[in-house]
């Protein structure tokens, strides 16, 4: 790979990257919603469910 190859593919991993982490905010956006959900309208409790998501952040 020459110098601008490699410069265009990590241009497209940073691209790819926010991606990812836009479509791991808007999965989380949708468990929080899901969760209220399931505490509100079915009365289920979700406190067994863990407090934290994968990356350490608190749910809910």
């Amino acid at each position: 790979m020459n110098e601008q190859q490699v410069s265009q593919l990590l241009q497209a991993m940073a691209a790819q990257t926010k991606a990812m982490n836009r479509l791991a905010e808007s999965n989380e956006a949708l468990v929080t919603i899901i969760v209220q959900t399931l505490e509100e309208e079915e009365g289920i409790d979700t406190t067994s469910l863990g407090g934290n998501y994968l990356s350490g952040k608190p749910r809910g």
